[in-house]
């Protein structure tokens, strides 16, 4: 019997090492997006609001701390496709870096970026979890344990990831509860709009509108990205300059600011009152400016503030014409838009799903899916124009 509890508590030891390692990991994460809204709330709110023109001052100095930290830090941390290709491609993402890349984040989001949390919390629980998988893997080889090894029986594989299951589950539960309520109302409250079958006749024009908005972004992002080629070398310069373009705008729309997450609400309640022009402006300028920021070294997410700007863009359409329910005109918009800028169209319909209430997921089925039918239609005909070129050539 003693034989067995010997060899037994190694393996209770990795346990309870991947459920300590899984909880702060979940915590750490949790603690990283508190710290980013106490630090907006204290710079905003406590120490420079009676500043004139304060959004001008504020993100124009955050420019500034970007660019020294672009310059003295390096880059970091990865974008989200970055990350998630190296993750892909090799298991594990590099935490060597991760420091100094929250730092950057972090400076970014507080200093009111027009980008998201989700690139830094990409970053931190993947940087974190290379990190203890490497712990358990040394604690293993200390006490001799065996290796998972590759199997082609997928029950097999997933059994023998067990330390790995419990630090995801522990590491859940721990983010969600430690979250407690952060974002709770950031989302689009529709309770008092119920959904009705002609909202999905509305769906159709509110998804081209959404889609011709992906369209213009991923233009924006082509251009900012060649127009700014040539600075480079010198990240000071182009930090400043995405924060001075930020500050200047949000002097005017005031709604670009941050990752729109809690704005996106009394844009919704308001946007009788806001009018076509300042929507539609407002929508704009957050598509470019998330590309701006993006290619001027600030660091963040840009999933978040383009849906506030497609759902900004779907709200002047309802504006301009108040027959079309603001509900239908926000999430057909949001919908066509993401998924016209996602690397996959159908990860946008099951972000759409998980955020808003599942009455309204015909909706986004029509959008995304005309995006997705479109997107055939323009890949067929380039094939076709291909195939007539070749031939054209073959007969001359």
């Amino acid at each position: 019997m003693k034989p067995v509890i010997k060899k037994a508590i190694p393996i209770i030891y990795l346990g309870l090492l991947a459920a300590l390692l899984g909880g702060l990991i979940g915590a750490i994460s949790a603690e990283f997006l508190h710290f980013i809204e106490w630090g907006q709330h204290l710079l905003w709110k406590e120490l420079t609001s009676n500043l004139p023109v304060q959004t001008l001052l504020v993100a124009t100095l955050g420019g500034l701390l970007i660019g020294l930290s672009q310059r003295y830090l390096g880059d970091h941390p990865k974008g989200i496709n970055e990350a998630v290709s190296e993750i892909s491609e090799t298991g594990r993402l590099d935490y060597k870096h991760l420091p100094q890349g929250m730092l950057t984040a972090s400076t970014s989001l507080i200093f009111g970026a027009s980008l998201g949390p989700e690139a830094a919390i990409m970053d931190v629980i993947g940087g974190l979890g290379t990190w203890a998988g490497d712990v358990m893997r040394s604690f293993r080889k200390r006490f001799d344990l065996p290796k998972p090894e590759k199997s082609q029986n997928r029950i097999k594989n997933f059994i023998q990831k067990w330390p790995t299951i419990i630090a995801y589950l522990v590491g859940g539960f721990a983010f969600v509860k430690l979250l407690d309520g952060l974002y709770g109302g950031g989302l689009l409250d529709l309770s008092a709009h119920a959904f009705e079958w002609m909202d999905l006749f509305w769906s159709i024009p509110l998804a081209l509108v959404g889609a011709a908005g992906g369209w213009i972004y991923l233009a924006i992002q082509t251009s900012t990205r060649n127009l700014l080629a040539p600075l480079q070398q010198r990240p000071i310069l182009r930090g400043i300059l995405g924060g001075f373009s930020l500050g200047l705008t949000a002097l005017f729309l005031p709604l670009v600011l941050f990752s729109g997450q809690h704005l996106l609400n009394p844009m919704f309640a308001q946007a009788a009152q806001l009018g076509f022009w300042i929507l539609l402006l407002t929508g704009l300028a957050r598509l470019f400016l998330t590309s701006l920021m993006l290619n001027t070294g600030w660091k963040g997410g840009q999933f978040l503030p383009i849906m506030f700007g497609g759902a900004a863009l779907g709200l002047s359409i309802s504006a301009l014409f108040p027959a079309i329910p603001a509900s239908v005109a926000a999430l057909a918009a949001m919908g066509a838009l993401t998924a016209v800028v996602l690397p996959k169209p159908p990860i946008a319909l099951v972000l759409m799903a998980l955020m808003f209430p599942l009455e309204y997921l015909g909706v986004s089925v029509i959008s995304v899916g005309m995006v997705i039918i479109g997107q055939r239609i323009l890949q067929n005909l380039r094939v076709s124009r291909l195939q007539k070129a070749e031939v054209a050539l073959a007969s001359d």
